[in-house]
Formats: C-alpha cells, sequence, structure tokens
C-alpha cells in the first residue's frame, strides 16, 4: 500500500519527503488491520492528496514548516522516526526541531501539578472524597508532562507512555504510582509523587517552582 505512495512521491517535484508514523511508523502495536499515517512533505500546499479518514491509507499533506512547528497536541506523532523519503535531508531536521524541548518550559507544568495535588488535598481534608479524586486525576498529566519535559522530551500520548518508558527509558519510572493514584486518589501515594517531582524539580534548577508553595510545602510532603 504505501510503495505505490513512495514512487509517486519520488517523482513528483513538489514533495520533499514522506513519514510514517502512528503504529507503523514506531514499530508497535501493529495489527493486520492497522492502517498507514503519512505525513507527505511538500514545497507547496495543492491538495494532490487530500486525506481520507478511515482509509487504508490516510495522508496528511504538510509543508517543511508544518512539520517544524506542528501544533503541540501533533508532536509527539513524530517521535522516534525516521523518514521514509528525504530528497534533500530537511525532513529529517525538520523532524528534530519539532521535538526540541526546553527543559526551563517544565517549570509551568510542574506548577500545574502542584495545583492539582494540592486542590486534592485539600478537597480530601474538607471531606470531599469525590473532588480529591478528581483533582487527584487531573494532575497526572500535568506530572506526567513535567517530567517529560525536565528532561527535553515530548510528553507520548497515553498510548505510548508504557512502551515510551520500556524503550527509550526515563530516569523516572513509577507508572504504577501513578495507577493506584489514578484509581484511588490516595493520599500517601500523592504525597509520594510529589517527593519525587520536588526531588527532580531541585535537580533541575526548578527548586523555586516548589519553593513557591511555601508554607505548605511541609505539609505537602507528608511532614
Amino acid at each position: 500500500m504505501l510503495e505505490p505512495l513512495l514512487a509517486d512521491a519520488r517523482d513528483d517535484d513538489n514533495v520533499v519527503g514522506v513519514v510514517v508514523f502512528g503504529s507503523r511508523g514506531k514499530g508497535a502495536f501493529v495489527t493486520e488491520s492497522s492502517d498507514w499515517d503519512v505525513f507527505v512533505v511538500v514545497r507547496e500546499l495543492r491538495g494532490d492528496r487530500p486525506f481520507e479518514r478511515g482509509s487504508g491509507l490516510e495522508i496528511v499533506e504538510v509543508t517543511l514548516a508544518g512539520l517544524r512547528n506542528p501544533p503541540a497536541w501533533q508532536r509527539y506523532s513524530l517521535a522516534w522516526l525516521e523518514p521514509r523519503l528525504d530528497k534533500t535531508g530537511e525532513v529529517a531536521a525538520a523532524m528534530r526541531e519539532a521535538l526540541v524541548v526546553d527543559p526551563a518550559s517544565a517549570a509551568e507544568p510542574l506548577d500545574g501539578y502542584v495545583n492539582m495535588y494540592y486542590r486534592s488535598a485539600k478537597n480530601a481534608a474538607a471531606g470531599l472524597p469525590f473532588a480529591s479524586l478528581l483533582d487527584a486525576q487531573e494532575s497526572l498529566p500535568w506530572f506526567l508532562e513535567f517530567v517529560f519535559a525536565v528532561h527535553g522530551r515530548v510528553r507520548p500520548y497515553n498510548k505510548w507512555l508504557e512502551w515510551e518508558l520500556e524503550t527509550h527509558p526515563l530516569a523516572w519510572n513509577e507508572l504504577p504510582l501513578l495507577e493506584r493514584i489514578a484509581r484511588s486518589g490516595s493520599l500517601d501515594d500523592q504525597r509520594t509523587l510529589f517527593r519525587q517531582a520536588e526531588a527532580i524539580a531541585r535537580a533541575h534548577g526548578l527548586g523555586g517552582v516548589i519553593d513557591g508553595w511555601e508554607p505548605d510545602v511541609a505539609w505537602l510532603r507528608g511532614e
């Protein structure tokens, strides 16, 4: 299914390259029914290959500039891939640029994580267990955004989280802890995660974000 597209792309002067993404691109979670998700990188958008949702070959035409600066939700789709066709080397360079993460940007999701954990702990103290659980669950995406960003990486989609940590490990890997928090909102588990987040933050020069939560930091630690 892919080969005719690649042959056509090689002969098309408007095409710079082809990138297979999704399960087939990363080589995981592939089944017989898996479709082919493909970026066709073009110099000029002409609509020569319209997107057809549900097709066995779902083509998205994108310019080099679009590949270099994708929407935030689309960035992880480019992680751990190599172009299937790259006529000039610009496609691979654009993909690398799209995945650049400044570790300093982890400050915002770290603060967001602490905020949701703080709300969860306060709601638990106020006798609002459902609100506390929801806040605990909402804290986890913020934490994941933080822990990947502080290591200069894009947070993976949830489907790919376990795969990511198995194949491209971080220094942190406590998924069972996150699962317990998601299921129960346990304050003991949340305190453990906060202490881990604080240690990571301070090790990467983001201790000021934690200190901004004084005088409640010791309470958040569970001390």
